[in-house]
Protein backbone atom coordinates (compact mmCIF):
# COMPACT_ATOMS: atom_id res chain seq x y z
CA UNK A 1 0.00 0.00 0.00
CA UNK A 2 1.46 3.33 -1.09
CA UNK A 3 1.03 6.78 0.45
CA UNK A 4 -1.97 8.66 -0.83
CA UNK A 5 -2.08 11.65 -3.18
CA UNK A 6 0.98 13.10 -4.91
CA UNK A 7 3.38 11.07 -2.77
CA UNK A 8 1.80 7.87 -4.02
CA UNK A 9 2.09 9.02 -7.62
CA UNK A 10 5.73 9.98 -7.19
CA UNK A 11 6.56 6.71 -5.46
CA UNK A 12 4.73 4.69 -8.13
CA UNK A 13 6.57 6.55 -10.88
CA UNK A 14 9.89 5.85 -9.19
CA UNK A 15 9.14 2.13 -8.92
CA UNK A 16 7.54 1.74 -12.35
CA UNK A 17 10.78 1.18 -14.25
CA UNK A 18 12.36 -1.18 -11.71
CA UNK A 19 12.98 -4.85 -12.36
CA UNK A 20 11.93 -7.48 -9.83
CA UNK A 21 14.01 -10.33 -8.48
CA UNK A 22 12.36 -13.78 -8.80
CA UNK A 23 13.21 -14.30 -5.11
CA UNK A 24 14.31 -11.94 -2.36
CA UNK A 25 18.12 -11.71 -2.57
CA UNK A 26 20.17 -11.93 0.63
CA UNK A 27 23.90 -11.16 0.61
CA UNK A 28 26.16 -12.28 3.45
CA UNK A 29 29.58 -10.62 3.79
CA UNK A 30 32.39 -10.58 6.35
CA UNK A 31 33.42 -6.91 6.54
CA UNK A 32 30.44 -4.60 6.57
CA UNK A 33 31.53 -2.30 3.73
CA UNK A 34 31.68 -5.31 1.41
CA UNK A 35 27.91 -5.15 1.04
CA UNK A 36 28.05 -1.85 -0.88
CA UNK A 37 29.12 -3.40 -4.23
CA UNK A 38 25.99 -5.59 -4.13
CA UNK A 39 23.82 -2.53 -3.53
CA UNK A 40 25.51 -0.72 -6.42
CA UNK A 41 25.04 -3.79 -8.61
CA UNK A 42 21.32 -3.78 -7.81
CA UNK A 43 21.17 -0.08 -8.74
CA UNK A 44 23.06 -0.73 -11.98
CA UNK A 45 20.74 -3.59 -12.93
CA UNK A 46 17.71 -1.39 -12.11
CA UNK A 47 16.49 -3.61 -9.31
CA UNK A 48 16.96 -0.55 -7.07
CA UNK A 49 16.39 3.07 -8.07
CA UNK A 50 19.37 5.41 -8.37
CA UNK A 51 18.05 7.64 -5.59
CA UNK A 52 15.49 8.10 -2.80
CA UNK A 53 16.44 4.78 -1.17
CA UNK A 54 15.72 4.26 2.52
CA UNK A 55 18.45 2.36 4.36
CA UNK A 56 17.39 0.32 7.41
CA UNK A 57 20.52 -0.36 9.44
CA UNK A 58 20.47 -2.79 12.42
CA UNK A 59 23.85 -2.44 14.11
CA UNK A 60 25.64 -1.66 17.37
CA UNK A 61 27.61 0.95 15.41
CA UNK A 62 26.25 3.76 13.22
CA UNK A 63 28.90 3.25 10.47
CA UNK A 64 28.20 6.88 9.51
CA UNK A 65 31.71 8.29 9.59
CA UNK A 66 33.42 9.50 6.40
CA UNK A 67 36.87 8.68 4.95
CA UNK A 68 38.55 11.84 6.25
CA UNK A 69 40.89 12.59 3.35
CA UNK A 70 38.98 10.97 0.49
CA UNK A 71 38.06 13.46 -2.29
CA UNK A 72 34.29 13.70 -2.58
CA UNK A 73 34.34 12.94 -6.32
CA UNK A 74 35.69 9.47 -5.54
CA UNK A 75 32.09 8.35 -5.06
CA UNK A 76 31.58 8.59 -8.83
CA UNK A 77 34.36 6.04 -9.48
CA UNK A 78 32.97 3.00 -7.76
CA UNK A 79 36.04 0.74 -8.03
CA UNK A 80 38.26 3.38 -6.43
CA UNK A 81 35.53 4.10 -3.86
CA UNK A 82 35.27 0.47 -2.73
CA UNK A 83 39.02 0.46 -2.06
CA UNK A 84 38.77 3.55 0.16
CA UNK A 85 36.02 2.34 2.46
CA UNK A 86 36.15 0.64 5.83
CA UNK A 87 33.62 -0.85 8.23
CA UNK A 88 32.85 2.48 9.92
CA UNK A 89 32.52 4.83 6.92
CA UNK A 90 30.76 3.18 3.99
CA UNK A 91 27.21 4.62 4.22
CA UNK A 92 27.80 8.38 3.93
CA UNK A 93 29.56 8.16 0.52
CA UNK A 94 26.39 6.51 -0.82
CA UNK A 95 24.40 9.41 0.64
CA UNK A 96 26.64 11.96 -1.09
CA UNK A 97 26.36 9.98 -4.35
CA UNK A 98 22.60 10.57 -4.11
CA UNK A 99 21.51 6.97 -3.52
CA UNK A 100 20.40 7.02 0.15
CA UNK A 101 18.12 9.85 1.26
CA UNK A 102 16.95 8.36 4.55
CA UNK A 103 18.89 6.23 7.04
CA UNK A 104 17.22 4.48 9.96
CA UNK A 105 19.78 3.30 12.50
CA UNK A 106 18.14 0.76 14.83
CA UNK A 107 20.47 0.06 17.71
CA UNK A 108 20.51 -1.97 20.94
CA UNK A 109 20.39 -0.15 24.31
CA UNK A 110 24.15 -0.28 24.88
CA UNK A 111 24.93 1.64 21.65
CA UNK A 112 24.73 5.36 22.45
CA UNK A 113 26.95 6.99 19.80
CA UNK A 114 24.33 9.33 18.32
CA UNK A 115 21.53 11.18 20.07
CA UNK A 116 18.16 9.46 19.85
CA UNK A 117 15.51 10.89 17.53
CA UNK A 118 15.23 12.50 14.10
CA UNK A 119 18.17 14.34 12.55
CA UNK A 120 17.94 16.47 9.38
CA UNK A 121 21.17 17.77 7.88
CA UNK A 122 23.13 18.16 4.66
CA UNK A 123 25.91 16.02 3.23
CA UNK A 124 28.10 17.66 0.62
CA UNK A 125 31.52 18.57 -0.78
CA UNK A 126 33.58 20.89 1.38
CA UNK A 127 34.77 23.71 -0.88
CA UNK A 128 38.03 24.17 1.06
CA UNK A 129 39.16 20.52 1.27
CA UNK A 130 37.09 18.87 -1.57
CA UNK A 131 36.18 16.12 0.94
CA UNK A 132 32.73 14.96 2.08
CA UNK A 133 31.45 16.79 5.15
CA UNK A 134 28.15 17.29 7.01
CA UNK A 135 26.24 20.11 8.69
CA UNK A 136 25.21 17.99 11.68
CA UNK A 137 26.52 19.21 15.04
CA UNK A 138 25.91 15.89 16.77
CA UNK A 139 28.94 14.92 18.86
CA UNK A 140 29.43 11.80 16.72
CA UNK A 141 30.38 13.99 13.75
CA UNK A 142 32.02 16.78 15.74
CA UNK A 143 34.49 14.44 17.42
CA UNK A 144 35.86 13.39 14.02
CA UNK A 145 36.00 16.93 12.64
CA UNK A 146 33.35 16.24 9.98
CA UNK A 147 31.22 19.34 10.60
CA UNK A 148 31.25 22.39 8.32
CA UNK A 149 28.76 25.21 7.88
CA UNK A 150 26.15 25.01 5.14
CA UNK A 151 27.73 27.76 3.04
CA UNK A 152 30.94 25.69 2.81
CA UNK A 153 29.15 22.77 1.16
CA UNK A 154 28.47 22.33 -2.53
CA UNK A 155 26.52 19.55 -4.26
CA UNK A 156 24.44 19.31 -1.10
CA UNK A 157 22.32 16.22 -0.41
CA UNK A 158 19.67 16.36 2.34
CA UNK A 159 19.65 13.40 4.70
CA UNK A 160 17.10 12.31 7.28
CA UNK A 161 18.65 10.14 9.96
CA UNK A 162 16.35 8.39 12.42
CA UNK A 163 18.11 6.95 15.48
CA UNK A 164 15.88 4.34 17.10
CA UNK A 165 16.64 2.19 20.12
CA UNK A 166 15.33 -1.37 19.95
CA UNK A 167 14.50 -2.33 23.51
CA UNK A 168 15.06 -5.93 24.64
CA UNK A 169 12.26 -8.30 25.55
CA UNK A 170 12.07 -10.61 28.52
CA UNK A 171 10.72 -14.02 27.68
CA UNK A 172 8.56 -15.83 30.18
CA UNK A 173 8.44 -19.57 29.90
CA UNK A 174 5.59 -21.09 27.95
CA UNK A 175 3.66 -24.15 28.97
CA UNK A 176 5.66 -26.28 26.57
CA UNK A 177 8.95 -25.18 28.15
CA UNK A 178 7.67 -25.85 31.66
CA UNK A 179 6.42 -29.33 30.84
CA UNK A 180 9.05 -31.88 31.79
CA UNK A 181 6.64 -34.67 30.86
CA UNK A 182 4.51 -34.82 27.73
CA UNK A 183 0.88 -33.84 28.13
CA UNK A 184 -0.22 -37.31 27.04
CA UNK A 185 1.29 -38.81 30.20
CA UNK A 186 0.10 -36.08 32.58
CA UNK A 187 -3.08 -36.27 34.64
CA UNK A 188 -5.64 -33.65 33.63
CA UNK A 189 -5.37 -31.82 36.97
CA UNK A 190 -1.57 -31.53 36.71
CA UNK A 191 -1.90 -30.20 33.16
CA UNK A 192 -4.37 -27.53 34.29
CA UNK A 193 -2.01 -26.54 37.12
CA UNK A 194 0.86 -26.12 34.66
CA UNK A 195 -1.32 -23.99 32.38
CA UNK A 196 -2.36 -21.80 35.30
CA UNK A 197 1.29 -21.40 36.33
CA UNK A 198 2.31 -20.35 32.82
CA UNK A 199 -0.62 -17.93 32.68
CA UNK A 200 0.23 -16.40 36.06
CA UNK A 201 3.89 -16.03 35.02
CA UNK A 202 2.84 -14.04 31.97
CA UNK A 203 0.46 -11.94 34.05
CA UNK A 204 3.21 -11.10 36.52
CA UNK A 205 5.52 -10.01 33.69
CA UNK A 206 2.88 -7.86 32.05
CA UNK A 207 1.41 -6.28 35.15
CA UNK A 208 1.28 -2.51 34.85
CA UNK A 209 2.32 -2.52 31.18
CA UNK A 210 0.14 -1.52 28.26
CA UNK A 211 1.50 -0.71 24.80
CA UNK A 212 4.96 -2.03 25.58
CA UNK A 213 3.77 -5.53 26.40
CA UNK A 214 2.76 -8.36 24.11
CA UNK A 215 0.88 -11.16 25.88
CA UNK A 216 -0.30 -14.09 23.80
CA UNK A 217 -2.67 -16.92 24.60
CA UNK A 218 -2.08 -19.29 27.47
CA UNK A 219 0.64 -21.84 26.70
CA UNK A 220 2.41 -19.46 24.30
CA UNK A 221 5.13 -16.86 24.64
CA UNK A 222 4.68 -13.81 26.82
CA UNK A 223 6.92 -10.84 26.00
CA UNK A 224 7.72 -7.81 28.09
CA UNK A 225 9.59 -4.87 26.64
CA UNK A 226 12.20 -3.58 29.05
CA UNK A 227 14.15 -0.35 29.04
CA UNK A 228 17.74 0.16 30.04
CA UNK A 229 19.30 3.46 31.08
CA UNK A 230 23.03 4.04 31.08
CA UNK A 231 23.33 7.04 33.36
CA UNK A 232 21.31 8.48 36.20
CA UNK A 233 20.54 11.62 34.22
CA UNK A 234 19.53 9.82 31.03
CA UNK A 235 15.85 9.20 30.50
CA UNK A 236 14.65 5.89 29.14
CA UNK A 237 14.03 6.23 25.42
CA UNK A 238 10.82 5.03 23.86
CA UNK A 239 11.21 2.90 20.79
CA UNK A 240 9.29 3.59 17.59
CA UNK A 241 6.60 1.10 16.58
CA UNK A 242 6.95 -1.28 13.64
CA UNK A 243 3.95 0.38 12.02
CA UNK A 244 5.64 3.78 12.13
CA UNK A 245 8.76 2.36 10.49
CA UNK A 246 6.66 0.84 7.71
CA UNK A 247 4.97 4.19 7.12
CA UNK A 248 8.39 5.85 6.88
CA UNK A 249 9.57 3.29 4.33
CA UNK A 250 6.54 3.93 2.11
CA UNK A 251 7.82 7.47 1.49
CA UNK A 252 10.90 6.23 -0.36
CA UNK A 253 11.08 4.52 -3.74
CA UNK A 254 12.76 1.42 -2.24
CA UNK A 255 14.54 0.28 0.90
CA UNK A 256 17.54 -1.87 1.79
CA UNK A 257 17.55 -3.93 4.99
CA UNK A 258 21.02 -4.23 6.51
CA UNK A 259 21.67 -6.39 9.59
CA UNK A 260 25.03 -6.58 11.34
CA UNK A 261 25.29 -9.52 13.72
CA UNK A 262 26.91 -7.33 16.36
CA UNK A 263 23.46 -5.80 16.81
CA UNK A 264 22.76 -8.89 18.94
CA UNK A 265 26.07 -9.11 20.78
CA UNK A 266 29.27 -7.08 20.81
CA UNK A 267 32.32 -6.76 23.03
CA UNK A 268 34.94 -4.10 23.62
CA UNK A 269 38.30 -5.61 22.52
CA UNK A 270 40.26 -2.92 24.37
CA UNK A 271 38.95 -4.23 27.69
CA UNK A 272 40.60 -7.55 26.90
CA UNK A 273 43.86 -5.96 25.70
CA UNK A 274 44.42 -3.65 28.70
CA UNK A 275 44.07 -3.75 32.45
CA UNK A 276 41.33 -1.69 34.11
CA UNK A 277 43.85 0.97 35.09
CA UNK A 278 45.31 1.16 31.58
CA UNK A 279 41.82 1.35 30.13
CA UNK A 280 40.97 4.33 32.37
CA UNK A 281 44.10 6.11 31.15
CA UNK A 282 43.04 5.53 27.54
CA UNK A 283 39.58 6.88 28.33
CA UNK A 284 41.12 10.10 29.65
CA UNK A 285 43.43 10.44 26.65
CA UNK A 286 40.70 9.88 24.06
CA UNK A 287 37.74 11.48 25.77
CA UNK A 288 35.77 13.96 23.67
CA UNK A 289 35.14 17.31 25.33
CA UNK A 290 31.77 18.44 24.06
CA UNK A 291 31.44 22.06 22.94
CA UNK A 292 29.03 24.34 24.74
CA UNK A 293 25.60 25.18 23.39
CA UNK A 294 24.80 28.25 21.23
CA UNK A 295 28.33 28.50 19.84
CA UNK A 296 29.02 30.94 17.02
CA UNK A 297 30.67 29.83 13.80
CA UNK A 298 34.00 31.26 15.00
CA UNK A 299 33.63 29.37 18.28
CA UNK A 300 33.07 26.12 16.38
CA UNK A 301 36.18 26.73 14.26
CA UNK A 302 38.24 27.43 17.37
CA UNK A 303 36.83 24.33 19.01
CA UNK A 304 38.16 22.23 16.12
CA UNK A 305 41.49 24.05 16.37
CA UNK A 306 41.83 23.03 20.02
CA UNK A 307 41.29 19.40 18.93
CA UNK A 308 44.17 19.72 16.47
CA UNK A 309 41.83 19.29 13.50
CA UNK A 310 42.61 22.70 11.97
CA UNK A 311 45.88 24.59 11.32
CA UNK A 312 47.07 27.42 13.58
CA UNK A 313 44.60 30.31 13.73
CA UNK A 314 45.53 33.70 15.25
CA UNK A 315 42.03 34.55 16.43
CA UNK A 316 41.74 31.29 18.40
CA UNK A 317 44.67 32.09 20.71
Amino acid sequence: MLPSGKAAGDAAAGRAGLRRYPALPVWVVEDHQEVLPYIYRAIGSKHLPAGNISFVHFDSHPDLLIPVNMPADTVFDKETLFGELSIENWIMPAVYAGHFSHVLWLHPPWAQQIREGKHHFLVGRDTSTTTIRVTSTDHYFLSDGLYVTEDQLENQKPLQLDVIMVKPYKLCKSQEENDAVSSAKKPKLALEDAENTASSNCDSYSEGLEKDTVTQRRGQTCLEQSCSCFSESQECQTTISTGEILEILKKGDAFVLDIDLDFFSVKNPFKEMFTQEEYKILQELYQFKKPGTNLTEVSFICFFWTLGLLPYLDYCK
